[in-house]
């Protein structure tokens, strides 16, 4: 398999390295239009290898964010072994105060990867991206896989280094939240954009046992698209077709009827959302 991403930012799991490549191929190269000569923010940019492969794809600009600064010492060192372009910059700092205190910055597209279910205000985050008048906002992230409107809830060990970021010395939970594919796409549209899937279709992913969680539709990568409206007459077809790809029994997502048969398994667990976190 080509390497799109260098071993450099991933050297010691062959499965995880694999996996890279495997998303790049739908993060990158299938949205190429947005980010070749844009500017682009790659949001909680961890050790800089999606500010490189943006760099790569021939991105104007790229400025990563990261709220832990020992990450963003390896992003620095990494790329600069890596290449010599002067197109990019890092910042340490939490992504809901830069985009803040940035929300002039000029920008196309923005990157939000592995990061949308490691917080709780959803809304909030992708309003704050919202208001960069940015383009293009490719997220993935982890996801319910239903169309009703739900936020699955879990608690996250903080000073693990993917996890959320800690508030405060000592934290030992913080709260995470997968929110469900149908309240996704609501969001997008009431900040205007429309909000399509990136196919992961099987029988084009080499490395399938690195992906299982996209393959089995827990976890997705969406494109949205600065929209006229707030609303999308389309986005139907565009969903059947990725989650049908998956597999032929989700075409009853799309049913009221028979959609909660076939939910994510998440969706009938509620009990696991409602952890004690103070008993």
């Amino acid at each position: 398999m080509q390497a799109f991403i260098p071993a450099d930012f991933e050297k010691n799991n062959v499965s995880v390295f694999q996996r890279l490549q495997e998303r790049h191929k739908r993060i990158i190269e299938k949205n190429r239009d947005s980010i070749e000569g844009k500017r682009v923010i790659d949001l909680a940019c961890n050790n800089g290898r999606w500010t490189y492969a943006a760099v790569a794809a021939g991105a104007r600009s790229v400025i990563g964010i990261e709220g832990r600064k020992e990450k963003v010492e390896e992003a620095k060192k990494i790329m600069r072994s890596l290449t010599t372009a002067e197109t990019y910059d890092f910042a340490v700092a939490d992504i809901f105060d830069w985009l803040t205190a940035n929300r002039n910055q000029p920008v196309d597209t923005i990157l939000c990867l592995g990061v949308y279910y490691h917080i709780m205000d959803h809304y909030r985050l992708l309003t704050l991206m919202a208001n960069t008048g940015a383009s293009t906002i490719i997220i993935d992230s982890g996801f319910v896989r239903s169309f009703r409107n739900s936020v699955h809830v879990q608690l996250e060990n903080p000073l693990i280094h993917p996890n959320a970021l800690p508030k405060f010395a000592g934290q030992k939970a913080e709260l995470a939240g997968f929110v469900s594919l149908g309240l996704m796409i609501q969001m997008a549209w009431n900040t205007g954009y429309t909000c399509r899937p990136v196919p992961w279709v099987p029988q084009e992913v080499e490395h399938k046992s690195s992906v299982p969680d996209y393959l089995a539709g827990h976890r997705f990568t969406v494109r949205l698209d600065k929209s006229e409206g707030h609303a999308d007459p389309e986005w139907k077809s565009s969903w059947h077709a990725a989650v049908v790809a998956l597999d032929a029994r989700f075409a009853k997502l799309f049913d009221k009827a028979t959609h909660d048969a076939v939910v994510d398994d998440r969706v009938r667990r509620p009990f696991q959302s409602m952890q004690f976190s103070v008993l």
